[in-house]
């Protein structure tokens, strides 16, 4: 009998009836395992775009175009109607080495500017909100898995989003941290890159708050409100680039309110409360059944939502219920300035499985997934895990991200640029991904 309990109590009986027990609690580098593991799950599921590393957009049509045509002095252009100082000083600092090396270091590098803004979930600063770090970098991992990541991993063009996100990860840190350089690092690329980013300010001005009330040191307090002020300086620049750019005015402001509130609902109730748990086919399946069942999921879910928030302490649950309501304002904002986007089968009911590779499925979702750990780590620990790998296996039909486009060999394309660069006089117009997208591109001035 003796022998028998202590066979049970071995590290292999415990691993067997609690994994998460066994020296994940408390990691010696949490951020540093997380970001590993992310790196290493972007990089694999991108393996067929490093080993045909070409460009997407914006990244060769803008931001390589412009640093060959203005180098530096490219980095304040507005494109779109808003500053991307970020992206532009990545692809001058890359247009810097031969041309042949773009579009590989590219995709290295914006993976590993990804991987690093997902992993500060499993900072030690966020143990007050998911207390367990190797939760925390499961959530972190789980993130690299999300839809709408084919399109927004691994480019310059969609590296906004990312540093929107790493602005509401930053509002979730503990208030008992003050903000540090990396924070500060996190805020300014978002502010200078991240139009959309200016939504979390609130959220900075409640921690302000919240460390006055405290009696926190003031240079906390100032810290805090030097945080939205950096989010909300250049957004007031953005949007006179905005009205100067000419871009069509959408028409969501004209809906009837009853259409409008609908089509709120339903993309609210994707992103917080169904997709996260549910992810593609229980997503679609919940809009094919009657009203009455739909309502009955939807408040079980909320149910469960609610009672696990209400275990979260009050200050890290008014910051989680905070940033996720100013994450989801930019979805609204996307259908106020983008004409026509408020109709695009990404919002509203989830009817059309084929979308969940376009990048506006991005939008809130991060908010959504650490909203349900965060609530499930407070019913139980396995929950929170095992929500996190369930996102993991139901993305299988989509783990690997294809090439970019039918434009696939880097080799001949840096050879168009190089030849055309170093040609007086010339000009040509190189073909990219999308199919349609092209780099203009003209003889480098002569010295």
């Amino acid at each position: 009998m003796g022998a028998a309990m202590a066979d049970s109590s071995s590290p292999r009986s415990r691993l067997l009836r609690r994994p998460i027990d066994l020296g994940w609690a408390r990691l010696r580098a949490p951020y540093a395992t997380a970001l590993g593991l992310c790196f290493a799950v972007l990089a694999l599921r991108s393996h067929a775009r490093l080993a045909q590393a070409h460009l997407w957009a914006e990244d060769g049509t803008v931001f390589l175009a412009d640093a060959l045509a203005h180098g530096f002095g490219a980095t304040f252009l507005p494109y779109a109607g808003y500053l991307h100082v970020v992206p532009r000083l990545m692809a001058w600092g890359l247009s810097l080495l031969p041309i042949e090396a773009f579009a590989l270091g590219l995709a290295l590098l914006t993976l590993a500017v990804d991987a690093a803004v997902f992993a500060l979930i499993a900072r030690a600063g966020y143990r007050w909100l998911v207390s367990h770090d190797g939760v925390r970098v499961l959530a972190a991992v789980a993130l690299c898995f999300l839809p709408g990541t084919w399109e927004v991993m691994g480019n310059l063009a969609n590296l906004h989003s990312v540093l929107f996100y790493g602005v509401m990860l930053v509002a979730l840190q503990d208030l008992e941290r003050p903000l540090g350089l990396a924070d500060a690092g996190v805020l300014l690329a978002a502010a200078s890159s991240s139009g959309e980013a200016v939504l979390l300010a609130p959220v900075f001005l409640l921690r302000g708050a919240m460390r006055w009330r405290d009696g926190r040191p003031r240079r906390e307090v100032v810290m805090e409100a030097l945080a939205a002020v950096a989010l909300t300086v250049p957004a007031g620049v953005n949007m006179v680039l905005f009205r100067q750019s000419g871009m069509p005015a959408s028409d969501f402001a004209t809906w009837p309110l009853s259409r409008m509130a609908e089509h709120l609902w339903n993309t609210f109730n994707v992103r917080y409360v169904l997709y996260p748990v549910l992810g593609d086919g229980g997503t679609l399946s919940y809009f094919r059944r009657p009203l009455a069942v739909r309502i009955l999921v939807a408040c079980g879910f909320v149910a469960v939502l609610v009672l696990g928030l209400r275990r979260v302490p009050a200050r890290p649950r008014a910051l989680l219920l905070a940033s996720c309501a100013c994450v989801f304002l930019l979805i609204p904002l996307t259908w106020y300035v983008r004409a026509g986007s408020a109709e695009y089968p990404t919002f509203g009911a989830f009817r059309d499985p084929g979308v969940v590779e376009d990048r506006y499925m991005l939008f809130a979702l991060p908010a959504g997934l650490l909203l349900w750990v965060a609530a499930l780590a407070r019913l139980r620990l396995s929950l929170a895990a095992g929500l996190c790998v369930c996102v993991w296996v139901l993305a299988f039909p989509r783990w690997s991200f294809e090439p970019w486009g039918p434009e696939s060999d880097w080799a001949r394309t840096a050879h168009l640029i190089r030849v055309t660069r170093e040609t007086s006089g010339a000009e040509a117009g190189v073909p990219i991904n999308p199919t349609g997208w092209w780099i203009r591109v003209r003889a480098a001035p002569s010295r």
